[in-house]
This record gives structure tokens, C-alpha cells and sequence, in this order.
């Protein structure tokens, strides 16, 4: 049997990310209708956090955790990865529906076109390009949904991705200095431990719920899906293929979501959410078809350093 090559490896966790991510806006929507936004992503990153750190335990990786060489690094990324996102799309999908927020999550690739290009110097074609701005239509789409307005909710869930690529460029530069497990870890150890400093504010609260075996049920199911599985699988990812090509292919898991959204929520997508998701389903399914390059003038600087060396 031929064995796969890096790039089909990361295409396999990516799919495997499509599931774990599908999940995220439904069990969020779902939580937030009667929990806390800040307090249902606090103790769900808390747990997940928790596992993560068993995890960095019996890899032995747990100093690197605090390590002030990585530190620089690893606090962004929780910042950004976690803390930043729970607050604008937790308290996003309070203000706007489940299958709104799964489809405005995939204006994600042209965040990661952008960053990608300038900071990662990863090769972006024209052809991307333009796929990337036909995905954009399809969100447009579903903001119009009928009507030309759009919520604030709508804005906080269209930040989110942004944050989620800030945090992934930290992440993309510090591979070569630790692994992806504490990488993992830092994102929801240090974003679990603002989103709970906040909690100690009054009205950003319910430990009441912390007694109910269902809510901390909903608690555990969203900590080891969105913020272990998801996270750890995410890693496995973009430290195989380029961040802008897994931003497109992990991005067709709105039709989960949005299955999902309509089985346990009981939400039926209007025509032009409808519309709007094959959009972005087509375009993320082109985009994903661009095989992950760094720009030519990055190979071409490589090699003739290359050549340097061997001189």
C-alpha cells in the first residue's frame, strides 16, 4: 500500500477538524440560551484545559507550558485563540441564529488569504484569490438573508475567525521550538483563565449551574469537542499543509453545523442561507484544491542559499 505523503496526512485531519468544528456553533447556540456566554467558554476551556495538562504531564512537556522563552508565543495564542473568539462569538450567537453564525465563521479564508500572504509568505495564485472573494459572496448572501441589515451579532461572529488566524500565525512560528500539544494546551489554559477572571465580575456568572449533572454534561461536551479535539486535530493540520489552504478545506463544515442546527435547535435555513452555503461549500471545496506552496521568490532565495552553502 502506497503511503501517504504529508499533504494527503493533513488533508485527513482536516477532515476529521470538518466534524469537531461542525459541532462548535450548535453546542454553543445551544448553551448560551440559558448559560452565561463568558461563564458556558470559561469552564468549557477550563475543562478542556485540564485534559491538556494530564496530557503535557504524562508527555513530560508540562514546564514548557511556562516556560518564559515561550512564553512570548504561548500567551497570544490563548489570548487571541480563545479568550478574544469566546467573547465575540459566544455573545455573537446570543445576538444572531446557529446557521448564521456556522455560515459567517467562513469568511475565515480571506482573513487567512491576507495574513497568509504578507506574514507566512505562502504563495497565494490569482485563482485563490478569486475563489476566496466568490466564498465572500456567499456570506454576503446570507447577511442579506431578505433583508439588507446586519446585526451586531453578525459583526462579533465576523471578527472571530480574525482572532482565530492572529492566534494561528503565533502558533505557525513556534512549532519548530515545541509541540503542538503544548501549543495546544497554551491556547486553552491561558484563554480558560481570562474568560474565568471575568466570571469573578459580577453578572458574568452561574455556578449554580456547576450542581446540575446535565449543564456540566454540556460543559464536558464542549471542552473536549471545541477545545481539546478540535484544537489538538487543528495543529495536526497546519503543521502539515499551508494555513490558507486547511482555512478552506475545514470550512465546509457549515453543512454539518447547519444539519446539526436543524435536528437539536429546531432552526430551518431560509433560501438564501441555503444559497449562500453551496457558495461557500464550492468555492472552499476549489480552494482546496490548490496544492499548499510557499512563494517562488521564498524557493528561489532557499535555494540560492543552498547553493552558498555548498560553495
Amino acid at each position: 500500500m502506497k503511503r501517504l505523503d504529508t499533504e494527503q496526512k493533513g488533508t485527513i485531519f482536516a477532515i476529521t477538524e470538518i466534524f469537531l468544528s461542525g459541532l462548535f456553533p450548535v453546542i454553543t447556540k445551544y448553551g448560551v440560551g440559558f448559560i452565561n456566554p463568558v461563564f458556558f467558554a470559561a469552564i468549557s476551556a477550563l475543562i478542556g484545559s485540564g485534559f491538556m495538562l494530564i496530557i503535557l504531564k504524562f508527555r513530560k512537556e508540562l514546564r514548557q507550558l511556562f516556560s518564559r522563552k515561550l512564553l512570548r508565543y504561548l500567551f497570544p495564542i490563548g489570548f487571541f485563540g480563545t479568550f478574544a473568539t469566546s467573547v465575540t462569538f459566544f455573545f455573537g450567537s446570543t445576538m444572531t441564529s446557529g446557521i448564521n453564525s456556522s455560515i459567517l465563521l467562513q469568511v475565515e479564508p480571506i482573513y487567512s488569504i491576507i495574513l497568509s500572504f504578507f506574514i507566512l509568505k505562502e504563495l497565494i495564485r490569482k485563482k485563490q484569490v478569486a475563489i476566496t472573494l466568490f466564498i465572500l459572496s456567499g456570506a454576503i448572501v446570507v447577511l442579506y438573508n431578505g433583508v439588507l441589515s446586519i446585526s451586531i451579532g453578525d459583526v462579533l461572529v465576523l471578527l472571530t475567525p480574525l482572532f482565530w488566524q492572529i492566534s494561528h500565525l503565533f502558533a505557525k512560528k513556534i512549532f519548530d521550538r515545541t509541540s503542538l500539544y503544548v501549543v495546544s494546551a497554551s491556547r486553552v489554559f491561558y484563554g480558560g483563565l481570562l474568560l474565568f477572571a471575568l466570571t469573578l465580575i459580577p453578572g458574568f456568572n452561574d455556578y449554580g449551574f456547576l450542581t446540575d449533572p446535565g449543564i456540566l454534561l454540556i460543559f464536558l461536551l464542549q471542552g473536549l469537542t471545541a477545545f481539546v479535539g478540535a484544537v489538538v486535530v487543528w495543529y495536526l493540520v497546519i503543521t502539515r499543509i499551508n494555513l490558507s489552504k486547511a482555512t478552506a478545506i475545514v470550512g465546509v463544515y457549515p453543512v454539518f453545523s447547519v444539519i446539526l442546527a436543524w435536528i437539536f435547535l429546531g432552526e430551518k435555513a431560509s433560501i438564501y442561507q441555503i444559497i449562500g452555503l453551496v457558495i461557500v461549500v464550492v468555492g472552499i471545496f476549489l480552494l482546496s484544491r490548490i496544492r499548499s506552496e510557499k512563494r517562488e521568490v521564498e524557493k528561489a532565495q532557499t535555494k540560492m542559499e543552498e547553493r552558498i552553502r555548498k560553495a
